[in-house]
């Protein structure tokens, strides 16, 4: 036991809610260490230590490498891509547009539709209806791309085959761009008090909600950490504070965010967290940090933090854990993390010809904290993924890297928004800049979507 009173071995050992997780093996050298706690991955790394002999040396890992594959033209290679969100979206672009039609893209998807994610938080407050933030995913068709409305139960990295309930599909390259699977089931009571910030089903719920809101407390709980889009509780604050005020019951309304995080943002720095803290303090929007949540009650109305702590709310909208998806688990792609491991400028695994790339990917940054889970980072690394890939077609060796630059809006309601940008790749901590919060930036967000939604169909 370290006597910490002023909080300087947390600050240094913690990823803005929780110190770093930490395996060491029995001859005192560290084996695994996280900056988020994943049950899944530390069971796996304790498994395979006792599966070790105790005389066997540790070796290094080896180098995530792109791999080989067969080069030239001469032959018609089999691209296919797990998923339609933004980044099998683009690499499906890129590739169709720079590779002759020899070549076969393919984008599998359980859904029907491309969601633009980032709208669902103005579809919570009225402002959008699902017909305009979605595309059928069919109509990538039209750009020569072949679409399957199918999920992905198996991949076999082994034989380079994907299977699906229907049929199995081989691959020469596979691009996996799954994203991150929502798993309310894992908090008892969700479904009965929590309405889901992240589908399209629950900002419905809670745009109804809003509509026969009069008064009360209204709670934004991250139930969980990482999750994705590290802006969308701030921003959900913010823009059910505008609507409280726009339809009058604002004075007869408390707002509330509780979430594991320190700051908001951790990963961006203490500016950007001191910056968004003042923002929420302005619209007089309780901020709750260090709320490790325990459980909710939906009896009581009641959500209850690790030491005990119950608050009462009377409408609650929650971001619900985020998991890999299980046919990643399956698969033997996930890493010790809980995710998919990479080369953090390729975006290759450790498989020969397959590329993981968005939300469903791990990257370490060098500070030891994780790159941010959203769209900005997936649209980038779907680029280098696809470019990566025509240029080892095509004998070329590949040159493509990805530089961890990204940007974010923080919607603030009212038609305002802020803007933040940076290299997160900068060492030794990211370098992002808060811009002041404007007009014009809300255009811009708006200006994105509409391009976004039109551009890729």
């Amino acid at each position: 036991m370290i006597s910490d009173e002023d909080g300087t071995l947390f600050k240094k050992l913690s990823n803005g809610w929780v110190p770093y997780s930490i395996l060491v093996g029995p001859d005192g050298k560290v084996i695994l260490w996280e900056s988020e706690f994943n049950e899944v991955g530390f069971t796996a790394a304790v498994e395979k230590l006792y599966e070790e002999k105790a005389e066997t040396p540790t070796e290094p890992k080896p180098e995530i490498k792109a791999a080989p594959g067969r080069t030239g033209r001469a032959w018609g290679a089999n691209i296919l891509i797990l998923g339609g969100g933004a980044g099998g979206l683009v690499a499906a672009y890129h590739l169709r547009r720079k590779l002759p039609k020899g070549h076969r893209i393919i984008v599998l998807d359980r859904e029907p539709n491309h969601l633009f994610q980032s709208s669902l938080l103005w579809r919570a407050v009225g402002l959008r209806r699902p017909e305009q933030i979605q595309r059928p995913l069919s109509d990538l068709t039209r750009r020569g791309v072949e679409f399957i409305n199918e999920p992905a139960v198996h991949i076999d990295t082994a034989h380079k085959r994907v299977r699906t309930p229907s049929q199995e599909i081989d691959y020469d390259f596979l691009i996996v761009a799954l994203g991150a699977e929502l798993a309310p089931q894992e908090v008892l009571g969700f479904e009965e008090m929590a309405l889901n910030l992240y589908d399209l089903e629950g900002t419905a719920r809670i745009n109804a909600a809003l509509n026969e809101f009069t008064g009360g407390n209204i709670g934004v709980l991250v139930t969980d950490m990482p999750f994705k889009c590290p802006a969308a509780p701030y921003e959900t604050a913010l823009l059910v504070e505008a609507f409280l005020r726009k339809k009058g019951v604002r004075e007869k309304s408390e707002v509330h965010i509780f979430t594991p995080e320190h700051q908001p943002m951790p990963i961006a720095g203490p500016v950007m967290g001191e910056a968004i803290v003042k923002v929420l303090k302005k619209h007089g929007i309780e901020y709750h940090p260090l709320f490790t949540f325990e459980w909710i009650s939906p009896g009581d109305q009641t959500i209850t933090s690790a030491n005990g702590d119950p608050q009462k709310v009377d409408l609650l909208l929650a971001v619900p854990p985020h998991r890999a998806p299980e046919v990643v688990s399956y698969s033997g792609l996930m890493g010790s993390s809980g995710w998919i491991h990479v080369d953090p400028h390729t975006l290759a695994t450790e498989h020969e010809g397959v590329y993981a790339i968005g939300d469903v990917n791990n990257i370490r940054l060098a500070n030891g904290k994780n790159l941010p889970m959203a769209g900005v980072f997936a649209h980038a690394e779907a680029k280098v993924a696809a470019e990566r890939i025509v240029e080892e077609i095509e004998g070329q060796s590949p040159k493509s890297n990805f530089n961890g630059r990204g940007y974010c809006w923080l919607e603030l309601g009212g038609g305002k928004a802020g803007f933040a940008s940076g290299n997160f790749y900068a060492e030794p901590e990211p370098a992002v800049r808060l811009y002041p919060p404007m007009r014009p930036w809300h255009w811009g967000k708006i200006a994105f979507e509409k391009w976004w939604l039109r551009h890729w169909f």
